[in-house]
């Protein structure tokens, strides 16, 4: 018998008609193709999941991880920094300025005096190049947003120190006002995005009510800046620690349970820059990033950590910040109750320093930890999400 030719798509719809069953039974549902299958209502009828929202200018959306454009953008941040860096040091020397040692800092840090800084500049163009990759995707432009601010900041704290208005730049209450006013515009602005308050907590999903949530995300991300800023007074200490959380945090978002709003391309062109500014930063340091760095930096491990769904892992990637802040408030909180000191100078790097230590050798085993730390939280959270996948 000769054929018809077949319609367009005669042969694909072919494996969905209901077929019916040789015992008389009711048809059998359609199969759905592979790709388009989705959840099945109360009555067993699957139902394809909806198409993604599209982007508006003020909708985050939920794009997917590109390792082209991530490994793009590290590059980019790389070469960047390489080129402003030394713009940077030759600047600040043509003018004479430099950094001011604090009375109070070691002995050694005497050498410092004068040593070119605001080199997290540097920072703020590479951040600006993730973000062109990106396509000014709207999740990249809040995490831009909000760590040019955080470098804004620094950067009047610097500028004040440089011109020798202030040896210690701007005031602490000042710091930590404006730094909170970032915080909530940050979180008020990702707080819109459906699901934001759902917690990724080693393989298992945890719905926090959003009014803790949003208290959570402001004190991470303030008190994460404050932490790296602090961790900044040894020579490669700030940007050696950041660096390995900056990684293991880029790789749970890459595989997270819970779609992550992506903001990779804007970390990973920070981290590019990290890399080449660790090579300027080390011992002897020809430039420091400053708070304006610091400030930069800490805010963007906390805004990764939030968009990622990682706030509640976020003490174990970073956990050397962690102690580092809580020498500080230790070493004050025993001074006024008890009227004594428990470390010989806060933080806790520059008790180490004073009790012998060399400051490369202090700088090295802060990386260690912290690079032990990152790594041990990101296999922890790698075996107890294969174990939630396996789970019946």
């Amino acid at each position: 018998m000769h054929r018809g030719r077949q319609r367009p798509g005669q042969g694909a719809d072919l494996g969905r008609e209901r077929r019916s069953r040789p015992d008389g039974g009711p048809p059998v549902p359609p199969v759905q193709p592979r790709g388009k299958r989705g959840r099945a209502d109360a009555g067993g009828r699957p139902q394809v999941q909806a198409a993604a929202r599209k982007s508006g200018p003020f909708s985050l959306g939920r794009p997917t991880v590109s390792i082209r454009e991530a490994a793009l953008a590290l590059l980019a941040g790389a070469v960047l920094c390489s080129v402003a860096i030394p713009f940077v040091i030759a600047a600040q020397r043509r003018h004479r300025l430099g950094q001011h040692v604090y009375e109070d800092a070691p002995s050694s840090h005497a050498a410092k005096q004068g040593t070119p800084t605001m080199g997290g500049l540097a920072f703020v163009a590479a951040a600006f190049a993730g973000l062109a990759i990106s396509g000014f995707a709207a999740p990249e432009r809040g995490l831009f947003c909000l760590v040019a601010l955080a470098a804004a900041v620094g950067y009047a704290d610097d500028l004040l120190i440089l011109k020798g208005r202030r040896a210690l730049g701007l005031r602490a209450r000042w710091k930590f006002a404006f730094m909170a006013l970032l915080a909530l515009g940050y979180t008020a602005w990702i707080g819109q995005q459906p699901g934001i308050a759902t917690e990724n907590w080693f393989g298992r999903t945890v719905d926090i009510p959003h009014a803790l949530w949003f208290a959570l995300a402001v004190l991470a991300l303030v008190g994460t800046a404050n932490a790296v800023n602090l961790t900044d007074g040894l020579d490669g200490l700030a940007v050696g620690t950041v660096i390995p959380a900056l990684i293991a945090l880029q790789l749970p978002a890459a595989a997270s349970s819970i779609a992550p709003i992506v903001t990779t391309n804007v970390a990973m062109s920070v981290l590019g820059a990290c890399f080449t500014f660790l090579w300027f930063n080390r011992h002897p340091a020809r430039v420091f990033m400053g708070d304006t760095g610091s400030l930069l930096l800490g805010a963007l491990i906390a805004g990764s950590a939030i968009a990622s769904h990682l706030l509640l892992l976020l003490p174990l990637f970073g956990l050397v910040f962690v102690v580092e802040a809580l020498s500080v408030m230790a070493q004050v909180a025993s001074f006024k109750m008890f009227g004594r000191r428990i470390l010989r100078m806060s933080p806790l790097h520059h008790h180490f320093e004073l009790s012998g230590w060399r400051e490369t050798s202090v700088t090295a085993g802060f990386v260690a930890c912290q690079t032990a730390c990152a790594a041990a939280a990101w296999l922890l959270w790698c075996t107890s999400n294969v174990r939630g996948a396996q789970a019946p």
